[in-house]
């Protein structure tokens, strides 16, 4: 493949990577009946259409008078005056697609000072004089550059673009399937996700139903014992969100300059009440041996399902002691748990290649399960006081930097 233009992709991968983004994008979705599936439909068709390129006609600016270096015909430099006019040539369509080659393509080699951005192509014309004809060589050539591949890459980004609606509306058919199944699933365990909280700013007010209390029977001869359990799926679910909530503060400094720790946490705190049906959240709530920053209690009988704490990063001793904190607000039911950590200073990767480290000092510490996401991670810890009693703690750190 040659050319400096139409040369540095294949346009059927180009196609294909818009495929995969699409189909990644819709399996992010939980769609329920309430869903607007046209004004979905249209926001996704809108998004992944690939725009065809079409130029449109050049606009000049006004002539610019200069000079330039130029060798005589005895060899020696002199200067030479000459004309610079900046040309742009708007076009529709996407940019990349300048980059895709198609199945079959024309050899393109464009000037160095011919730049293409995102909606206009950018070039300085240099005359020797205001000659008409010349002016319009030269822009004819670069148009005529640009325009030799743009047939075939429309032609082959075609059936994309006319198949797109159809398959988006087969794409979402068979997610509604999926979600529809996975809340099936969790309203069986004991919890139902509210789908309004992917919305993620800010959930509307949920409607609380009854849900059936999850139990377990310990032997044939002994009464029921009705214990609500926080199952694996739906602590998966929990750190998702909560990791989702601190992604998406860190990219928003207004929100998290100058606030405390109980300022965050609220934050974190209405996504968690708004997610599920059948528990409430509560902040700075009495568990234990003090006040832990998170607690998710199940609703029926005010049961802990889930606790965790927030604190800002101050070293090595006081994670430590955050941990211990942490697990003394534990009881024996409780098995899931979360440290969530704000790191304010520059450094975050050191910050976090530190808690890696002295994490293991700990000594309740018993093993690192795995890395769920890029500054989310998973151990297990026992209790101080049973030390058979096996707890996963998850921990998660979010950069929340000072901006001077």
């Amino acid at each position: 493949m040659m050319g400096n233009i139409f040369n540095k992709y294949f346009l059927n991968d180009f196609v294909n990577k818009f495929k995969k983004n699409l189909l990644a994008e819709i399996n992010k979705l939980e769609i329920i009946d309430a869903t607007n599936i046209i004004q979905l439909i249209d926001r996704l068709k809108d998004k992944f259409t690939i725009g065809p390129l079409v130029l449109k006609n050049p606009i000049p600016s006004e002539p610019r008078e200069t000079t330039r270096d130029k060798i005589n015909e005895w060899g020696g430099a002199c200067r030479q005056k000459v004309f610079e006019i900046d040309v742009t040539i708007p076009f529709d369509g996407n940019s990349q697609l300048f980059d895709c080659h198609p199945s079959t393509s024309t050899i393109v080699y464009l000037d160095k000072n011919v730049r293409i951005n995102s909606n206009s192509v950018s070039t300085t014309i240099i005359l020797d004089d205001l000659d008409t004809n010349k002016y319009q060589s030269q822009i004819g050539k670069i148009v005529s550059d640009l325009s030799s591949n743009i047939p075939r890459v429309n032609d082959e980004i075609a059936p994309w673009n006319d198949g797109l609606e159809n398959y988006i509306k087969q794409l979402l058919e068979q997610r509604k399937g999926v979600v529809s199944k996975k809340f099936d699933f969790m309203e069986k365990i004991g919890l139902k996700v509210n789908p309004k909280s992917d919305d993620f700013m800010i959930p509307p007010p949920v409607a609380k139903k009854p849900i059936p209390t999850p139990v377990s029977e310990t032997t044939k001869n002994v009464k029921k014992e009705i214990v609500p359990i926080l199952q694996e799926d739906v602590y998966k679910d929990i750190k998702k969100v909560l990791y989702n909530v601190g992604k998406a503060i860190e990219k928003k400094p207004s929100i998290y300059l100058k606030k405390h720790e109980e300022d965050l946490r609220d934050i974190f705190l209405l996504f968690l009440e708004t997610r599920y049906d059948s528990t409430s959240g509560v902040g700075e709530a009495f568990n234990k041996k003090g006040r832990t920053d998170i607690l998710l209690k199940f609703a029926n009988d005010g049961t802990n399902l889930f606790v965790a704490e927030c604190k800002f990063w101050k070293g090595q001793k006081k994670l430590l002691e955050g941990i211990d904190q942490l697990l003394g607000y534990l009881t024996h039911r409780d098995s899931k748990t979360a440290l969530i950590v704000f790191v304010d200073q520059k450094e975050f990767t050191s910050v976090i290649n530190t808690l890696k480290v002295e994490i293991k000092q700990h000594p309740q510490f018993k093993r690192h399960i795995n890395d769920n996401y890029e500054s989310s991670f998973s151990y297990e810890f026992s209790l101080p006081d049973d030390s058979q009693k096996i707890i996963h703690l998850e921990v998660m750190l979010f950069h929340f930097p000072n901006i001077r």
